[in-house]
Order: structure tokens, then C-alpha cells, then sequence
């Protein structure tokens, strides 16, 4: 069995990387929150929508950790912890200055971090590789940081937006605009820079596009005609449709009812007051008749509003007779093709917002007309949750997902970015370019405006709902998934607001002006599947962001978008629009549909691609730099359905099954885990609590290749080892500030470096230890070493500690607090004084925060405990890090003792479900390094003398 003296000679041959050892977690959820906002200005991601496109800060903080070495790597320059934790500062300001917003603004912060890493790898950045690239946002940073980037995907789609990042933007960089009139305006390429002339052209040849497509189908969208006292006409923003049935009551005559999830159209919320805009019914039973009219003001019935004719959330109610309308009904009479649908309202864009009008029979007919040739008539075939909705509501193939109009208009626009291309030609041969140079401009161009299709697409399909808190369309894909939505929002491609061409030009334009990438010809986008090893650029380091075992069926999803690319730019990309669909036998996701529901082959199939992919990596490793691997523990929606507006989806993620599944497939293909961070991307990260919603979205593992002779152990063994490095690991982490909600996440790192380090630890039985067991042992281990830290504090406080772990701040039993006291050395007497108990009628209880003494002042307590500190410092929080920090600074530098208790009571909160206490403790170490750093900014008082405590 090995011990910690005999260790294999090559396992320590790598200097650790800072992100083995620390991070600045709070400053890197915050831009991570930030980032993943909507409305936050323009930004690479609006070329085009991808699922759980992971953090642009994110993506950078971890490649720039991953370079830089540890500064205990470095005892010649840093011998001294405080010296080591000085320099750990300097690069933590570093990632900080990287989290800054819009920083493709600020080129020197990139170039900054640049020159830092140049230090830590002899003056030459490795290549970058992600084997699954998606979204891009890892080598998207990676170009920006100066390495050379790989990606690689399965996916045509993914593969095609990381050619964008990182081919053909780059070869575009600093080029002047070619279209006519751009070159009139300004003569030369003075003045363009970046990628502002290519966003120019996009701009330019998408109005051209708008321009002929309104000549072809502008009478399709006709002006919306106000009331009498408006007078006049507007434009119309959006058409609201419902689908409709047939009404199952003798009585009715088989006339059609609507299917609708709510009346509201301009609802109530906390900043929003009357008057309201709603639709109500106007029924004429007798003649199987109904219609709707807009009303203003506050309606009498507020839930009536809200459920429209739905009875509750599995099925419809009949407007005419009242009679449920449940949804095996609606399925059966949906793919007997009887569904219709009815215009039951029209937004237009007034002078003072929306105008909301009762639908028109002229509108409804336009609505219907169909003057497309074509339509995207491949089937949706895959048994997948995420898009099984459509072929179960009578929707078999992608081009039923779209009314005539819309598919009329997406059709239309497909054609005439085609035939763009002859324009962008010509106007490139006159600006100067060569033929060839000016066939591959074409292209370019050709395909952003391709891919402005598919935004509108997104947007414009009967999926499509309306949102009546924000007066505003909600695209397809606000999900990770296809819901059925009944009533729905078509919005007007051909206006100047809202969901229109011209605004998704508009958007994709920005997101090019921003991607700020640096020129490198050695950077690529590959179609290739990452289990199968294929051959390339040695010496990497990688980092990625995997398929989330059955959370997201990327492939099943991205075939509403890989019809429309096929159609406006497939010719100019043969080798990835080769195939009807896209490939999805090998995609590396747990999804039983695929084994004819068995979950045991789906897992396997998940864990052996992986197992395969990452053996194959570690062979291509630069052995100098950790593997990083993103596990999304919590994948937050965009922009989550109400429960009230979708059926019930229940898509059934397993995160724990998924999370060991891919510690195992690491640990079996031989690497060792050498760090895990916990990454928020939630904007509400700060107020998280205990439960669910308690899991971070990303968990960031770094990984190293095990030693091949790495020897075997047993559980005894084990347990020394992480006895032995734990606690050391655990004060990194604290002092890190790393949440107390996130400590038992970061601390598996540790534990799993020293689990995964051995080629088998033993049970005691002969059998292999599963990575279950392993994370079990971690856990118990980490309650220890916390528990081990409260040899640090006062007796007074360590009666509190272990009191508040029995009762809370409840009354309990005067000699039960008198026993206690005995065996931590202070009395009830002592601890009255200090201030911090109460002790009356026989009973005993801590004092709250609120209950505290308001004008405490750790200068003159002549019985300081760290728990009144602590519970102090968290009253003065409440009132501002200002007030803090003037606290923090009176404490002297044994406050470090706060932080720790804070952790420690966190931890018992947890244990307990007590999760009102827990948020003060987690908010004080998350606001830790913002009081210290104000702390240090203030004057020190004159009547404080020395370090309290």
C-alpha cells in the first residue's frame, strides 16, 4: 500500500497552476451573472443562439489559471505563506481586471494576462483545444488571450459558429467595407478597424435583403388601422394567435374554442401599475359563437385572467359549454390534422407604447396566405423529450412549426440571401479585391446573413409566446427544449421594431463589432468526434465544456436551425450540410431514447465515449497544464415558462448520476482531479440558499494524467491521506473566500486529487471503491477538518458553537447550558456578561444579531468572543460594506477567526435546513474580500490601540 513517503517519482514533475490551488470565485460569478443578462448590450453571443452557452468570463479566468504557476510553486521568490499569498493578490487582480464589463473595450487587459502567462511557459502560449466546442466561448477567449485555437464538434452547427470566431473573422480583421456606399463615404481603409467593416457590409446587404423582401411580400404585413379617437394608422409589432379545436359538446355543432393560457397582455408585476391590458371573451352560445374584445384598466378577476380557458395544468376548458378539453383529446384531433387556428389580438407600436387591438378579418386572412415554394419538410425524428412536442401536437416535420406567413417570409428571406451574393461579389471585385479573395468575402458575408436567418426563425414560429409582463415576444428557444405553446406570437419580420430582419441584422452587426479576435492562422474549426481521437495539433492544453449527460440533446435541438442554414448557405459549406439532419448516433449524451428507453445502455454509451474521449486527450496533453473540464451541475433557463403556460415538460435529469458518471469516466481513463470550482452563472447567486437551488451552474474540475505506475491502496490508507492534505487544501479555499455554500463542491478537488491519484484504492472486502464512496468519505472528512478549526476560537464561542448546533438561537435548559459550560471552561455567568447569552426562568438562549448591543464597540468589550465579532460583523453587512469595513478593521488581523466561524456555521445551518441563519454567514465570507480591501482603504481611529482579540 502506498503511503505519503513513497509517492511515484513523476507524479510531482509539474509545477501547480493557481488554479489548483485558488480563485477569485465571488468577482468571477459576478461577470459570470453579468454576462448571461439579456439586454446588456452587444456581445459575440448575438451572432447566433446557442444552449448553456458557458460565461465569456468564465472561459477566460480558467484559461489564464491554468497557465500561471502557484506562487508555492516558487519558494525561491515566495518563501513565506504571507508572501505566497501576496502574489496570489497580484494575479487575482489580474482575473479581476479580465471580469471587468465589455472588455473587448479594454485590449491592454487581454494583452495584460498575455504577458503574464508568457512568464509562466517559457515565452510561447500552447495551442488551445476544445474537443466540445458548442457555443465557442472557450475558443473564442482563447484567441482573445493570444493562444492559437482549436475547436472541434459533432455538430454542424456548433462547427459553423466557431469557424465565424475563429476563421473567418480574424480574416477580416481591419478590412474596409465593400459596398458602395460605405466606399463613398469614406475613401481607404482608415478608420476601420477590428471588425467594423465587415459589420458595415452586414448592415449594408441585410437592409438590401429587407428592401427586395419587401418588395415580394410587404402586402403581406399590412399597417394595423387605431380607433376613431387615435385616428390614423400603425405599424404593426406583433400578431397574437390561438390554436383552436373542436368542441367535443353534441351542442356546439362542432364549432372551434380556443386554446389559450392566459388573457393577459399587459400583466401585472412588482414595478408595474394600471391601467392593464387584457382580452376578454364575448360568447354567443345559441349561435356557437365567440369572439374577443381588448379591455384597459384592472380587471374584477385577476385569476380568470391569468387562466385564459385553461382548467387547470393538464388540460383546456371548452369556452362554449364549459366542458374540459383534456389533451389526449387535443392530440388525437391535432394529428388528425384538425387543429386550426384564430387571430385573437393586434399589437401596434404607438407614440407611448403598445396599442392593443381586437383582431381583424383582413389581418387573419393575410395571416393565412402561403406564397412559399418550399418548406423545411424533413421529420422530426429523434425520440428525444427536447422535441417531441411537435410531432405529438400533429407538427411532424420542422416546416409545420411555422404559419403560411411566417413560412412564406423565412423562405423568401432564405432566397434572397442567396442571391445577395452576386451583389456582395461585384462590389468586392470594385473595391480591389482579387477573384479569389473576393469569392471567399462572398461567403463571409453570405453566411452572417445565413445566420440572421436562423435568429429570425427563432423568433418567428408558432412556438413563438407572448410575454405580458414585458410586452414582448418570446423566442423558440428561451429553453433548452420545444414546449407546446397554444397561444401564440407572430411577429412582424418585415417591421422596424421588436423581432423583425432588421433588428436581428442589427443585433448580429453589434456582436461583430465586439468579438474582438486576434489574427491567427493557426487557428480552426473542426467537425469531428471527439471519442474517436482524431488526429491534429499536439502539445494542447484543453479545456471544455461537455455534454451535460442527458440535460441537453444538443443535436435534436440545433435540426430546427441546421434546415435553414442547409437552405440559405449549405452549397457554401458541402462537408458540413452533407448529411439531411444533423448526426446524432455518436453524441456524447445519456439519453434513453435512444436504447429504446434503457437508462443502463445510455449511461454506458455516455461514460465509454467519454472514457474514450478523454484517454485520447491525454495523450495530446501538454503535460505542463492541467485539463479543465466543465460539469453543469445546474443549468439555468434563459428564460424559464411559467408553470401555467406550458404542459408539464418533467425532462427527468439525474445531476448526481451524470456528475459521479463523469468523475468515473476521468478517474478510468486515467487522470487525477486536482481541483474543483464551483461557478455561479445565476443573476441571483448572491441570494442563494440551501436545497436545489443551493448547486452552483458550473462545476470547473482540473484534471492531471496519473502517474501510469501509480500504485493501488486501501480504504485505511485513503483516509490517512486525506487527513493529511485536506486541511491545508481547506485553508486555501477559505482564504480564497470561497462561499460557505460552495465549500463542500470546491473541497471534492482535494479529496478527489487524492482518491484519484491511486490507479485502485481497496475495500476492505477486495473490491474496487466506486467515486460514490469516495465523495461520501470527502464529505465526512470536511465536517471533521471544520470542526478540528474550532481549537482556534475562545472558550466563550466554542460553547456557542456547539449550544447553536443543538438549538439553534432557541431557549434550551439552564443545566444543560451549565454542563456544557464545564466542558468548554466558561459559565452562563460569564457569557451574560459578554453579551451574547440571556438566561432567565430556568432557560438559556443566544442573543440574534438584532439583539446585540447596537453600539458595540470591540475597544472596550472586556470579554470579546469571536461570536459576537462575527454576529456584529454580519449587523454592520446588513447596513452596508462601509459600516463593515470600519468593524472589520477594529477587529485586527485575528478577524481571519470570524471568517472561519462563519464557514463552520454555515455548515451546521445546512446540516440542519436552517437556511434564514445560513444566508448571514455565506453573505459575509462572499463580501469578505470587498470589506477588507475597504478596510485597508480607511483611516485607522485614534482611540483604537493594537490588535484586538
Amino acid at each position: 500500500m502506498l503511503t505519503s513517503k513513497d509517492k511515484p517519482k513523476d507524479q510531482m514533475t509539474y509545477k501547480k497552476k493557481l488554479i489548483e490551488v485558488a480563485l477569485p470565485l465571488p468577482e468571477i460569478n459576478d461577470a459570470s451573472a453579468y454576462d448571461k443578462m439579456p439586454g446588456i448590450g452587444p456581445h459575440p453571443k448575438g451572432i447566433h443562439h446557442w444552449w448553456a452557452r458557458l460565461p465569456l468570463p468564465t472561459a477566460r479566468a480558467v484559461l489564464f489559471a491554468s497557465v500561471v504557476d502557484d506562487p508555492s510553486e516558487h519558494p525561491e521568490k515566495f518563501p513565506a505563506e504571507e508572501a505566497q499569498n501576496a502574489e496570489r493578490e497580484r494575479l487575482f487582480n489580474i482575473i479581476r481586471r479580465l471580469m471587468q464589463k465589455r472588455l473587448h473595450g479594454h485590449p491592454e487587459v487581454y494583452a495584460e494576462a498575455q504577458a503574464e502567462m508568457l512568464k509562466h511557459c517559457d515565452g510561447k502560449l500552447p495551442p488551445v483545444l476544445d474537443p466540445f466546442a458548442g457555443g465557442g466561448s472557450i475558443p473564442l477567449e482563447a484567441n482573445r488571450l493570444g493562444f492559437e485555437a482549436h475547436a472541434g464538434d459533432l455538430n454542424p452547427v456548433a462547427v459553423l459558429l466557431n469557424k465565424c470566431n475563429l476563421e473567418i473573422v480574424p480574416r477580416w480583421l481591419d478590412h474596409p467595407p465593400v459596398n458602395p456606399q460605405a466606399r463613398r463615404r469614406i475613401a481607404g481603409a482608415q478608420g476601420w478597424r477590428g471588425t467594423h467593416g465587415l459589420a458595415e457590409d452586414v448592415r449594408y446587404y441585410g437592409k438590401v435583403i429587407r428592401q427586395r423582401a419587401q418588395e415580394l411580400i410587404g402586402h403581406l404585413y399590412p399597417k394595423a388601422q387605431l380607433p376613431r379617437q387615435l385616428g390614423g394608422e400603425a405599424d404593426v409589432v406583433a400578431w397574437i394567435w390561438a390554436r383552436t379545436v373542436a368542441s367535443p359538446d353534441p351542442a356546439a355543432r362542432g364549432a372551434h374554442v380556443p386554446l389559450i393560457s392566459s388573457f393577459w397582455l399587459n400583466a401585472p408585476r412588482k414595478d408595474k401599475k394600471p391601467p392593464f391590458h387584457w382580452i376578454e371573451p364575448i360568447i354567443d352560445r345559441s349561435a356557437g359563437d365567440w369572439r374577443f374584445e381588448v379591455k384597459t384598466g384592472t380587471p374584477l378577476d385577476r385569476n380568470a385572467v391569468r387562466a385564459g380557458t385553461k382548467a387547470g395544468r393538464r388540460a383546456f376548458r371548452c369556452l362554449l359549454s364549459g366542458q374540459p378539453l383534456e389533451y389526449s383529446y387535443i392530440r388525437s384531433q391535432a394529428n388528425a390534422k384538425r387543429l386550426g387556428c384564430a387571430l385573437i389580438c393586434i399589437v401596434s407600436d404607438g407614440p407611448k407604447g403598445r396599442i392593443y387591438l381586437p383582431a381583424d378579418p383582413e389581418h387573419e386572412r393575410l395571416g393565412r396566405t402561403n406564397e412559399s415554394r418550399w418548406k423545411p419538410d424533413e421529420l422530426v425524428t429523434t425520440p428525444c423529450h427536447e422535441v417531441d412536442r411537435l410531432p405529438m401536437y400533429g407538427m411532424p416535420a420542422w416546416g409545420d412549426a411555422f404559419s403560411p406567413r411566417q413560412l412564406t417570409a423565412l423562405v423568401t428571406l432564405a432566397e434572397l440571401v442567396k442571391g445577395v451574393r452576386a451583389d456582395v461579389k461585384a462590389d468586392a471585385l470594385a473595391s480591389g479585391l482579387h477573384e479569389k479573395d473576393a469569392e471567399s468575402y462572398v461567403k463571409t458575408v453570405a453566411t452572417f446573413l445565413g445566420l440572421i436567418l436562423d435568429r429570425c426563425a427563432d423568433f418567428n414560429n408558432s412556438i413563438c409566446r407572448w410575454k405580458a409582463t414585458g410586452q414582448q415576444s418570446i423566442q423558440l428557444f428561451a429553453r433548452q427544449a420545444i414546449p407546446m405553446v397554444w397561444d401564440f406570437v407572430e411577429a412582424n419580420i418585415m417591421g422596424e421594431k421588436g423581432v423583425c430582419w432588421h433588428t436581428a441584422v442589427e443585433i448580429c452587426a453589434d456582436a461583430l463589432e465586439v468579438i474582438g479576435t486576434t489574427r491567427s492562422a493557426g487557428n480552426s474549426a473542426t467537425q469531428t468526434d471527439a471519442a474517436n481521437g482524431a488526429s491534429g495539433v499536439q502539445k494542447l492544453l484543453v479545456s471544455t465544456d461537455p455534454p451535460y449527460y442527458d440535460n441537453i440533446g444538443y443535436a435534436a435541438l440545433s435540426d430546427f436551425f441546421y434546415v435553414w442554414l442547409r437552405r440559405s448557405v449549405g452549397d457554401l459549406y458541402p462537408e458540413l450540410f452533407s448529411t439531411i439532419l444533423v448526426p446524432k448516433t455518436e453524441e456524447l449524451t445519456a439519453s434513453p431514447e435512444r436504447f429504446d428507453g434503457d437508462r443502463e445502455k445510455a449511461k454506458e454509451h455516455f461514460e465509454s465515449g467519454f472514457r474514450q474521449t478523454f484517454t485520447n486527450l491525454r495523450a495530446r496533453l501538454d503535460l505542463r497544464f492541467p485539463l479543465t473540464v466543465y460539469y453543469a451541475f445546474k443549468q439555468e433557463d434563459e428564460e424559464s415558462l411559467p408553470a401555467d403556460e406550458a404542459e408539464a415538460e418533467g425532462n427527468g435529469v439525474d445531476l448526481t448520476t451524470g456528475w459521479e458518471t463523469l468523475l468515473e469516466a476521468l478517474v478510468s481513463s486515467g487522470f487525477q482531479i486536482t481541483a474543483t470550482w464551483p461557478v455561479r452563472a445565476s443573476q441571483s447567486w448572491r441570494l442563494l440558499s440551501l436545497g436545489t437551488n443551493a448547486l452552483a451552474s458550473y462545476i470547473v474540475l482540473a484534471c492531471r494524467p496519473r502517474p501510469k505506475d501509480a500504485p493501488q491502496t486501501g480504504r485505511r490508507e485513503l483516509l490517512a491521506e486525506l487527513k493529511r492534505d485536506l486541511p491545508a487544501a481547506l485553508k486555501h479555499l477559505q482564504q480564497g473566500n470561497v462561499a460557505p455554500v460552495d465549500l463542500a463542491q470546491a473541497s471534492i478537488g482535494p479529496g478527489m486529487a487524492v482518491f484519484s491519484r491511486f490507479s485502485k484504492v481497496v475495500e476492505t472486502d477486495g473490491a474496487r471503491m466506486t467515486v460514490r464512496t469516495a465523495l461520501g468519505i470527502i464529505n465526512q472528512i470536511l465536517d471533521e477538518v471544520l470542526a478540528e478549526q474550532e481549537g482556534e476560537f475562545d472558550s466563550d464561542t466554542r460553547w456557542a458553537l456547539a449550544w447553536f448546533d443543538q438549538n439553534g438561537f432557541n431557549e434550551g435548559p439552564y443545566g444543560v447550558a451549565e454542563t456544557l459550560c464545564t466542558a468548554k471552561n466558561t459559565s452562563v455567568s460569564g457569557m451574560v456578561d459578554a453579551g451574547i447569552l440571556m438566561a432567565k426562568g430556568g432557560k438559556v438562549r443566544l442573543l440574534r444579531r438584532g439583539e446585540l448591543p447596537a453600539d458595540w464597540n470591540p475597544a472596550t468589550d472586556k470579554r470579546r468572543t469571536i461570536w459576537e465579532c462575527t454576529h456584529q460583523l454580519i449587523r454592520a453587512l446588513d447596513a452596508g460594506e462601509e459600516k463593515a469595513a470600519d468593524l472589520l478593521r477594529k477587529l485586527g488581523s485575528h478577524a481571519e477567526a470570524v471568517r472561519d466561524l462563519s464557514y463552520r456555521l454555515y455548515s451546521v445551518c445546512e446540516r440542519r435546513k436552517w437556511a434564514q441563519d445560513a444566508l448571514g454567514y455565506n453573505a459575509l465570507v462572499l463580501a469578505w474580500g470587498d470589506v477588507r480591501r475597504l478596510a485597508g482603504e480607511q483611516k485607522p481611529a485614534a482611540e483604537v490601540q493594537g490588535e484586538l482579540i
